[in-house]
């Protein structure tokens, strides 16, 4: 059969608003197979550009702006992302076929028929020439979906090895491989409450989980945190960052109780959650007794006393061996993700598993900017 290599720059603006993740990555495929299985694959350059001040405070106002403020911020940040992207494209010499943009998610209500992530495509396209993907949620969310997660058609085509997944951004997610089908679906919230904790003291997150390390458990604090009614909800669920804003990180941030042992707790509750919840799918899904081979990625998984914490709860469910691949993987894994995600929309081929969203039928999500240097 014949060969086609595809090379594409993802664009991930994550809930722990510490910047825009770029990956250029190269896929290389038969296109017969594109949506099975993917031949080799890299990531060719990568780097987080991180956000200004001003952006920062206007993205997390955004949940509580006004109608017209919320469409302005839509186009300006896209304006503002096609700069970055421009100067990344620049420094690196680089021509891609596309640009695959996740945006920043504002609201995130699938349960109500809709899901808002800003950054206009038309805009990104528009400032680099090259022609822009966003808009990759909805589709899912129309045919009744949660829209999230999306990070098991990467699991499935760019990470086959592992049994499960564990990506630990600003809200903490779950890929489990069953036999007929992958289960995915958001746990606990997990770097935005670490991350706006640390910033008491002037951090951008704890490095490490060194000031976690030092600190001890909060009972009370733990006891209320799991009382929450989403823990208990089924699977496949997903969560917004307005909810982890409200029921998490404010309550955390309100606690009377040393910043050690908020963030000890925070860890705590993050691992406890994920082990409860994996427990959860090895027993529904029926999958047998035997070693398990877990990735984890995302900024947590960098947080030392935050893996160690996973690992401690985990090794209660049964025999889990957690492995951190290449730290370019564990950074940019999302930013792979939506490169990966506008190529099967190029390709016409479902980008979003509704196994893992409870679809109706597998969604082909993206809305397609053309640019003026290329068109696809």
């Amino acid at each position: 059969m014949s060969q086609k290599v595809f090379e594409a720059l993802g664009l991930m603006s994550g809930s722990s608003l510490d910047g825009l993740d770029i990956a250029y990555c190269r896929f290389t495929v038969e296109p017969e197979n594109l949506g099975s299985e993917i031949l080799d694959w890299s990531i060719l350059e990568a780097e987080t550009l991180p956000f200004n001040e001003a952006w920062r405070k206007r993205l997390m106002a955004l949940p509580a702006s006004s109608a017209r403020e919320l469409a302005l911020a839509h186009a300006n940040f896209g304006q503002f992302l096609g700069t970055l992207v421009s100067g990344f494209l620049e420094k690196h010499d680089i021509e891609p076929m596309l640009i695959a943009s996740h945006g920043h998610t504002i609201f995130h209500y699938p349960e109500e028929g809709m899901t808002l992530q800003i950054g206009d495509g038309a805009a990104i396209a528009a400032v680099t020439g090259y022609p822009t993907i966003d808009n990759f949620r909805m589709q899912d969310v129309a045919l009744g979906g949660q829209g999230a997660p999306v990070a098991p058609i990467a699991d499935k085509l760019l990470f086959p090895e592992y049994d499960c997944m564990l990506n630990l951004g600003g809200i903490a997610n779950l890929t489990v491989k069953a036999p007929q089908r992958y289960v995915a679906f958001d746990s606990v919230g997990a770097n935005q409450v670490l991350n706006a904790l640390a910033a008491l003291r002037g951090l951008p997150y704890d490095d490490g989980g060194q000031l976690a390390a030092s600190g001890k458990l909060a009972p009370g604090l733990l006891e209320k945190m799991e009382q929450l009614d989403f823990f208990r909800k089924p699977y496949p669920k997903s969560l917004g960052n307005d909810w982890v804003r409200d029921c998490m990180v404010e309550p955390y941030l309100a606690y009377d109780a040393p910043l050690e042992d908020k963030l000890h707790t925070a860890c705590r509750q993050v691992a406890r959650q994920i082990a409860r919840d994996l427990s959860r799918v090895l027993e529904q899904e029926k999958l047998s007794a035997r070693q398990y081979r877990m990735m984890a990625t995302g900024g947590g998984a960098f947080n030392t006393f935050l893996m160690d914490c996973i690992r401690q709860e985990c090794e209660k469910v049964g025999s889990l061996a957690i492995e951190a691949p290449a730290s370019e993987v564990a950074a940019f894994k999302e930013a792979a993700l939506m490169a990966l995600m506008g190529v099967l929309r190029v390709a016409n081929i479902p980008n979003c598993l509704p196994t893992a969203t409870n679809a109706t039928r597998p969604a082909i999500g993206g809305a397609i900017h053309q640019g003026w240097k290329k068109q696809i």
